[in-house]
């Protein structure tokens, strides 16, 4: 049996399928936990007993298990982001073009909400003192995860690689724009990367939540994530390059639609439910 798990802003909802046949064995639907001492892994937790008590499945009885969110979407279309600071590699041309990056702190997200950007400069990354000073420098800012930039960097990483492995080091999430895609072009690849940098806090947290609860209820299958794309990635993958979740949720429901209707035409419509609002 395979089981699919999505964790919405209102629903947690889950449903099995046969493996062999795509047909539907049974779903659960329950309220986000977000009030309970475990947050939404304790509604995780509860969607799957409850949809293996329906379907009386086992443990060892799922073969495949796949998580999808709409975290990474939300998190941009409502500017609920984490600071990200850009640690700018090179010297001459390169420091300059690398400083231009500052402006993303104009990029407004949401309403009234803008890309919140530190910025720090690296003039050789071969300085390990240099870099440490960048680093520290970006923390004492409120930098909660790096991205380390560098014009070229998908011909030689090196740069990037030794940087964002010093901010990893002290315990800082990094990631660095020859990790986000091997394309050239520094603007886009650095824009890419800040976004990827910008949801990886909230998305390696809700990674670790899910691992726990499906480690609870006792299954061991191989867990997988939903990508925008209609693929799916191992939590690995996920950690490092959140962003591929994002449009993952319109993704998985035309991919469900296509397996389950036995379609190639089609329209899909979607609409999710509206988040509640305290009085």
């Amino acid at each position: 049996m395979r089981i699919g798990i999505d964790v919405g802003g209102t629903f947690t909802d889950a449903v099995a399928v046969d493996a062999e046949t795509f047909d539907l064995l049974a779903q659960a639907k329950v309220p986000i936990s977000h009030g309970h001492p475990d947050g939404v892994a304790h509604g995780i937790l509860e969607a799957l007993g409850k949809l293996r008590a329906d379907a009386g499945i086992g443990a060892d009885d799922v073969s495949f298990l796949a998580h999808g969110t709409t975290q990474a979407t939300n998190a941009l279309l409502e500017g609920d982001v984490a600071v990200v600071g850009i640690a700018g590699i090179g010297r001459g041309f390169d420091a300059f073009a690398t400083r231009r990056l500052r402006a993303l702190a104009k990029l407004e997200l949401a309403p009234g909400r803008t890309l919140p950007i530190r910025y720090a400069a690296v003039s050789d990354p071969g300085d390990a003192v240099a870099v440490k000073e960048a680093v520290d420098r970006l923390r004492a800012e409120g930098a909660e995860v790096v991205a380390a930039v560098e014009p070229f960097s998908v011909d030689d990483p090196a740069g990037e690689r030794v940087v964002a492995e010093d901010a990893r080091s002290p315990g800082l999430l990094a990631t660095a724009t020859h990790e986000i895609t091997g394309l050239y072009g520094l603007a886009k690849r650095a824009r890419t990367a800040v976004l990827n940098a910008g949801i990886m806090p909230r998305m390696v947290e809700t990674a670790d939540l899910v691992e726990r609860s499906v480690a609870a209820a006792g299954i061991t299958a191989p867990l997988m994530v939903m990508r925008g794309d209609g693929g799916v990635m191992a939590l690995p993958e996920m950690r490092a390059r959140p962003l591929l979740t994002a449009l993952s949720g319109p993704a998985a429901g035309v991919a469900g639609a296509l397996m389950s209707e036995r379609l190639s035409e089609g329209i899909f419509l979607e609409t999710g439910a509206p988040r509640p609002t305290s009085a």
